[in-house]
C-alpha cells in the first residue's frame, strides 16, 4: 500500500482525523504526547478596554481584568504570541489602550516571562481604535478644546502612541516571524487624521502589494496567519456575515491554501461552527472578550425576536416585545498549536473557565483535506433535540413592547403594554454535535395560516456544562399579532447550519378563553 501523508500522518498529530469525528480525545493526547508544539498563540478579539480594573469585578463593564487573566491563562500554556483582532481600545483614547498595555505588561513584563522568555505581541487596531473617539461624541463631551482633545485620541498619531505605549514601531501593514511561521498584521487605518471623520481602511491593497513582492518567501510548507478585524467577505459566517471587507482580501489570499485569516467585529460565538470556513484558504472568526452573541441581522427585516434588527430599522425593534439577551457574561477567545502535520484549536470561555465546545483539528499540509469547508464540517452536525417528553408550555402575560428612539433623538415610539402568551420551552438535549443555535416559535392556526418568530436560546455561546446552558428559552407574542382567535405553538430547534430539529406543540389556546 502508498502509504503519504494525506492517509497516515506522523509526528504531533498523528492519528488526528479520528478527532474530525468527535473524538476529542485525540486532539488532547496529541500534542501532550510529544510535548511542545512548533509554535502556539493565544488569539482574542474585540477587548473593548475603558480602563484599569481596580476594586471592580472581572465580569465588569471596561475594565482590563478579563483580558488579564486571559493573558495569564495564556502564560501558563506558554505561547508564543498573542494575536488581538481589533477593538482594543472602546473609544479610541489614549488611556484606554494604554490600559491595554497595563494588563498586558503586568503579565508579560518587557515583553517577556518571568523567566526572560520572550514572547510577541501580533496586534492590529479595529474601528472602535480608528475612530472610536466619534461615538456618541465621546472625546468631544470629554474634552470639548480641540488641543487638549487631540492629546487624547490615537488616530491624532498613531505612530508616537504606540511606539510609546508598546514599544514598537508603528506600520499599518506588517510582517513579523515567530519561530519560523509568518504572521501579517493590517491595521484599520486609511492613513487620514482626525479631520477625515469616521474612514476606513482598504483592506487587501497592502496586502495584496506585499504578496506580489514577497509571496514566495513565504514556506508554501507550512501555514502563514494574517489578521484584520472585519471578516474577509464570503469566508467565515457566510456570505451574510455582518461587517464583512469588500472582498480583496479573499481575493488576495485565494492564490494561497497555505494561508489563515483571523478577524473580529462581528463578536460572533465560537460556539456557532461557521466561525471557521475552509475554502481556497482558512478563514476563522475570532469572537470577542468582552461580549458575544447574535448581536445582528442574520434574517433581515426583523432579525431575531431578543436581538437588534440592522436592516429593520430601530422602529421594527421598538415593536418588539422581547429584551435583548446579555451576551456580557461569555467572553471568548482561542489557544491555536501548530505541529508539522496539524493545527490544534482551543476554544474557551474566560469568566467561567470552560471549553466551549471540541478542540478543532486541521490536517497540514492544508491543500491536502479541509475538513472545515462548511460542507464537510455540517456534516458532522445533528439536529438539535428537544427531551422526550418536553411541552411547549402557554401563559397568559402583560408584557410590553421595547419602544425607542431614533439616533438623533427626533423621533419616539413609546413603549405600549399588550396582552400577550408566554411561550416557554426547555433546552435542548445536552449534544455537542446538535445544539441548538435558533429557535423558531411559530403561532399556528386550524386553517395552516401561522404567525413566525426567531429567538436566539440561552446560553447557546457557552459550554455545555455551563448552567445557561441547561436554562429554558422563551418567546412572547401579542394576541393582536396572532393569526386567530384559537391558535396553537409549535417550537423548532436548529441547529447553526439550519439543521431543524423535530418541534414540540403546545395545546390549542383561545384568546378570549
Amino acid at each position: 500500500m502508498n502509504i503519504t501523508r494525506r492517509n497516515f500522518f506522523v509526528g504531533g498529530c498523528a492519528g488526528a482525523l479520528g478527532a474530525f469525528g468527535g473524538n476529542r480525545f485525540f486532539a488532547t493526547a496529541g500534542f501532550k504526547a510529544v510535548g511542545r508544539p512548533n509554535v502556539r498563540f493565544g488569539v482574542v478579539s474585540d477587548i473593548h478596554i475603558t480602563k484599569v480594573g481596580a476594586a471592580e469585578k472581572m465580569e465588569g463593564w471596561g475594565n482590563n481584568l478579563t483580558f488579564r487573566h486571559t493573558l495569564e491563562w495564556f502564560r501558563s500554556q506558554n505561547v508564543d504570541a498573542v494575536l488581538i483582532a481589533g477593538d482594543m481600545a472602546d473609544q479610541g483614547m489614549v488611556e484606554q489602550m494604554e490600559a491595554v498595555a497595563q494588563a498586558w505588561y503586568a503579565v508579560f513584563p518587557d515583553d517577556k516571562y518571568p523567566d526572560g522568555r520572550p514572547i510577541e505581541k501580533v496586534f492590529v487596531m479595529g474601528n472602535h481604535d480608528y475612530h472610536g473617539y466619534l461615538y456618541g461624541d465621546h472625546a468631544a463631551k470629554r474634552y470639548p478644546d480641540m488641543d487638549e482633545r487631540v492629546k487624547h485620541v490615537l488616530r491624532s498619531d498613531f505612530a508616537t502612541r504606540w511606539k510609546r505605549i508598546f514599544h514598537e514601531d508603528y506600520s499599518r501593514f506588517y510582517r513579523k516571524t515567530i519561530r519560523g511561521y509568518d504572521f501579517l498584521g493590517q491595521h484599520w487605518d486609511d492613513g487620514t487624521g482626525m479631520e477625515t471623520g469616521h474612514g476606513s481602511c482598504d483592506f487587501g491593497a497592502e496586502l495584496q502589494t506585499f504578496l506580489n513582492a514577497k509571496g514566495k518567501t513565504l514556506d508554501p510548507s507550512r501555514p502563514f496567519f494574517y489578521v484584520q478585524h472585519p471578516h474577509p467577505k464570503d469566508t467565515c459566517y457566510g456570505p451574510w456575515a455582518w461587517g464583512h471587507d469588500n472582498g480583496k482580501v479573499t481575493k488576495a489570499l485565494s492564490a494561497y491554501p497555505n494561508a489563515v485569516a483571523f478577524s473580529g467585529h462581528s463578536h460572533y460565538s465560537l460556539t456557532d461552527e461557521r466561525s471557521i470556513w475552509q475554502g481556497a484558504f482558512t478563514s476563522v472568526g475570532t469572537s470577542s472578550l468582552r461580549y458575544t452573541g447574535m448581536e445582528y441581522d442574520e434574517h433581515p427585516p426583523v432579525g431575531y425576536e431578543n436581538t437588534v434588527s440592522v436592516r429593520g430599522g430601530w422602529k421594527t425593534d421598538a415593536a418588539k416585545l422581547m429584551g435583548r439577551f446579555s451576551p456580557g457574561d461569555c467572553r471568548q477567545g482561542m489557544l491555536w498549536s501548530v505541529y508539522d502535520d496539524c493545527i490544534v484549536v482551543k476554544r474557551r470561555e474566560f469568566l467561567s473557565d470552560l471549553d466551549v465546545g471540541d478542540d478543532w483539528v486541521m490536517p497540514l499540509p492544508a491543500s491536502e483535506s479541509r475538513p472545515f469547508a462548511f460542507a464537510e464540517h455540517a456534516k458532522k452536525s445533528n439536529a438539535p433535540a428537544f427531551p422526550e417528553d418536553a411541552k411547549a408550555e402557554v401563559a397568559r402575560v402583560k408584557a410590553k413592547t421595547r419602544g425607542g428612539k431614533s439616533r438623533n433623538g427626533k423621533e419616539s415610539v413609546a413603549a405600549v403594554e399588550k396582552d400577550a402568551f408566554k411561550i416557554v420551552v426547555p433546552a435542548v438535549t445536552a449534544d455537542k454535535n446538535a445544539r441548538a443555535f435558533k429557535l423558531e416559535f411559530a403561532a399556528e392556526a386550524k386553517d395552516g395560516t401561522k404567525k413566525t418568530k426567531l429567538v436566539v436560546p440561552e446560553g447557546f455561546n457557552h459550554a455545555l456544562a455551563h448552567s445557561k446552558a441547561a436554562s429554558p428559552s422563551y418567546c412572547l407574542f401579542a394576541f393582536d399579532e396572532l393569526p386567530a382567535e384559537e391558535v396553537r405553538f409549535a417550537v423548532t430547534p436548529i441547529s447553526c447550519w439550519n439543521q431543524r430539529g423535530k418541534a414540540i406543540a403546545s395545546g390549542w389556546v383561545r384568546i378570549g378563553s
